[in-house]
């Protein structure tokens, strides 16, 4: 009930002033000092908000007990600027190994400290508990792991730019969040909770890959492509085959889930959960448009062009709530269906306006992901067409356990994609380029 409301407000901190740092090419001390103390105390005043917010909650939800944690939560608004700077400055010296540590580390212990407070008798604040306990921890291991320190606050001005910049990006993230929550509305209004549980964990569950892969890309390519604006070629060389990346990855990903859903999610949710498995499906055509489209505010950010990815956001949500109004009565199946359409319909025109700036060819991209797309479409027919070409194997498939499907479909598509694949390349290149980044990237 409260994290609803305190996720706006605590990624404020988040988002923005750090891809404002890591895109400049040169940036003095003075500014980051002066940005580390604007983002405290914006952190400070929309905590104090909150925490009057937290006694409207009370009214809203009829539950006394919102305010109380509500005032907690507000602290972690505090909490998460006093680390972001350094971290930003870690991922500025392309220190992604330590982050990523760092960051397990805070995680483990974070849920360690709730499973304690879960022991003693402490209930839903253990799961407070968690929520405090990793930004408290993340912001001494980034105090740790950089030397940076901040001064005193003076010279405040000069983190202008960089709050006009942050705006921007907050902005759009806040356009997203909201558009991600408009499907689950309707289906809560036309449908009740039942379905509505059923389509969250679809989502839940279809939206991991993208988070997986993204999220560490995203702290290599941003950095390295906001070094590279000013050399064309290697930026289109540099983004080309990240793009080829992650759209292998995300094909891969999604001609895995989509072809298993229906047994992996009872396996992992229960059998009560079956009729989530058909939304997975629905949604799992739509993860290899969702992670290229989220490497779309890497051109933006590396650019430093956040208002042209705020006009896109306001396009492409407009598109993406329509398409929700038109098959919301139709359900959660429906609902799936239509948030890939559209990723679909929307990543290719999206790409195109981001890479404007800088002279992207719309063939150029096209180029470098068509055979990943046709792969793993090729590879989804030929699984679901083979019971029918083969009804003797499809009679042996369907009669063993739902695991060994699992396993067997886990163990045996990569391996179909990837031959398809080399086939329409007649080459291993992308292979070895996924090999040469996975290297590169570990070596960070």
């Amino acid at each position: 009930m409260v994290t609803a409301f305190s996720l706006l407000p605590m990624n404020f901190g988040w988002n923005g002033f750090p891809e404002y740092i890591l895109q400049k090419q040169s940036i003095s001390n003075r500014e980051i000092n002066a940005i580390f103390w604007v983002q405290v105390y914006i952190a400070s005043f929309l905590s104090l908000c909150f925490v009057l917010f937290g006694f409207y909650l009370i009214d809203f939800y009829a539950e006394s007990a919102l305010s109380g944690i509500a005032a907690a939560l507000a602290l972690t608004f505090i909490l998460v600027p006093l680390s972001t700077t350094h971290r930003t400055l870690l991922r500025r010296e392309m220190k992604f190994t330590s982050i990523a540590v760092g960051d397990l580390i805070a995680r483990i212990l974070s849920i360690i400290c709730a499973i304690a407070a879960a022991i003693l008798g402490m209930a839903y604040w253990a799961i407070v508990i968690r929520q405090l306990v990793e930004p408290i921890l993340m912001m001494f291991i980034a105090w740790f792991l950089c030397p940076w320190r901040p001064g005193m606050p003076t010279n405040l001005s000069s983190a202008l730019p960089g709050f006009k910049f942050a705006i921007k990006v907050y902005l759009n993230f806040t356009i997203d969040y909201l558009t991600k929550s408009i499907d689950k509305i309707f289906l809560g209004k036309f449908h009740g909770p039942d379905m509505l549980g059923n389509y969250d964990r679809a989502y839940h569950l279809s939206s991991m890959p993208g988070g997986q892969i993204l999220i560490p890309l995203r702290n290599v390519a941003l950095a390295t492509l906001s070094r590279l604006r000013d050399d064309k070629v290697r930026f289109h060389l540099y983004y080309t085959k990240a793009l080829s990346l992650v759209t292998l990855l995300g094909t891969i990903a999604a001609v895995v889930l989509m072809l298993t859903a229906q047994d992996l999610v009872p396996l992992l949710l229960g059998p009560e959960w079956n009729e989530t498995g058909l939304i997975v499906m629905a949604f799992s055509p739509g993860i290899a448009a969702m992670l290229i489209d989220g490497t779309i505010p890497w051109l933006h950010l590396s650019l430093g062009t956040p208002g042209r990815w705020v006009r896109w956001n306001i396009f492409a949500s407009i598109i993406t709530i329509v398409s929700f109004i038109i098959v919301a009565p139709y359900g959660a199946v429906a609902m799936a269906a239509a948030f890939s359409s559209a990723k679909f319909l929307l990543v290719l025109p999206g790409l195109w306006y981001a890479g404007r700036p800088i002279e992207f060819r719309i063939t150029a991209l096209l180029r470098s992901i068509w055979t990943y797309l046709t792969a793993g479409l090729s590879t989804s027919l030929i699984f679901l067409a083979l019971p029918l070409l083969c009804p003797s194997f499809g009679k042996i498939y369907a009669e063993l356990s739902p695991l060994n499907r699992v396993i067997i479909t886990v163990l045996t598509m990569p391996l179909l994609y990837i031959t398809i694949l080399v086939i329409l390349q007649r080459s291993f290149a992308s292979i070895r380029e996924l090999i040469g980044l996975v290297r590169m990237f570990l070596s960070r």
